[in-house]
């Protein structure tokens, strides 16, 4: 049986959740959750005349109809592996010794998987990522990761998530995207960020490394450039998180699955674009949308040149070097 985004049921993961008297690790089982189709507003912007036509759409790009077949039954049993990064809303491991059930897909079809953990205060943030990955599902495994979905469990009293002390967050106070962007904030985004007692997580395919500081050729600029063309053909902006960080190239590392091409653009990438707390949903034409992300890509790889060049005047001994020194470099 083929492993789809939709396979997982219910998740069991060691090494995460402790309990606080023992200081043992305990398996917490979660289980998958489905994200409301109205859980994010879309932003409508009126065309004031027709010179925008061109620019702004008359309504907001429906969401594609999902390809994938009926949820499925299988059970994920994991354990926490390698720290991979974090952020203000989120903390990311490896996922280790990853098996499925008898009733789920051949283990052989099963890729390199992480888990991306909301922290206690930004269960908003997670939801809304995950209803963006819900809304780009065509993108999957082409522009973006494949995920395998949301799951959720209350914690007991007494259990408690390493991850989120031992990975703090440099601003804890730093506002919440996901309740301050949208007007009309929903009324489970409310409940969640009133709670701090609820795992929050997201299974995604394991991606390879992240765009590395420096100068990079016209076919890798294109091509990151196309990332964005895609996400603009579905409405959704993420011009505000355009930065070298979130662009990871394509799992290449055994097992994994293959690269699909763009069904837009035809393109197979070499490249994946992540990270989707502050995106939008809009009514902009894929020539607004370029417009506005030309400008961001451009500046993002002239700030990966500029990072690499003090890096090594950094790393050079002329670095340290003063006005009284004797020395030549």
């Amino acid at each position: 049986m083929t492993f789809h985004q939709n396979s997982i049921k219910s998740v069991t993961l060691d090494a995460l959740v402790q309990d606080s008297a023992t200081n043992d690790f305990v398996p917490v089982a979660l289980h998958r959750l489905t994200v409301p189709l109205d859980l994010v507003p879309a932003r409508y912007h009126p065309r004031p005349d027709p010179q925008f036509d061109r620019l702004i759409l008359e309504s907001i790009p429906e969401r594609p109809p999902s390809l994938l077949p009926p949820l499925g039954e299988a059970h994920l049993h994991a354990r926490l592996g390698k720290f991979i990064g974090d952020g203000h809303s989120s903390v990311v491991f490896e996922l280790d010794d990853v098996q499925l059930d008898s009733s789920s897909p051949d283990p052989q079809s099963v890729p390199r998987l992480v888990v991306k953990i909301a922290r206690s205060n930004r269960l908003a943030a997670l939801a809304r990522e995950a209803w963006f990955y819900d809304e780009m599902e065509c993108l999957q495994g082409s522009s973006i990761a494949r995920c395998y979905g949301w799951f959720e469990v209350d914690l007991s009293s007494g259990q408690s998530v390493p991850a989120w002390s031992e990975h703090p967050v440099e601003d804890p106070d730093e506002r919440d995207f996901a309740l301050e962007s949208d007007k009309n904030v929903h009324p489970d985004q409310l409940k969640r960020a009133a709670r701090r007692d609820v795992l929050s997580i997201l299974v995604l395919e394991r991606l390879g490394e992240r765009l590395q500081p420096g100068s990079h050729p016209d076919d890798v600029q294109s091509d990151v450039m196309s990332l964005y063309e895609d996400v603009s053909h579905l409405g959704i902006s993420i011009a505000q998180d355009v930065r070298r960080q979130n662009i990871l190239e394509a799992p290449r590392d055994e097992p994994c699955l293959p690269s699909l091409p763009s069904p837009f653009t035809g393109r197979t990438h070499s490249w994946r674009v992540i990270d989707f707390e502050l995106s939008v949903k809009i009514n902009y034409t894929p020539l607004q949308f370029q417009m506005s992300y030309d400008s961001h890509v451009v500046h993002m790889f002239q700030d990966a040149e500029e990072e690499a060049r003090l890096d090594y005047l950094l790393a050079s001994p002329c670095a340290v070097e003063d006005d009284y020194s004797d020395s030549e470099c």
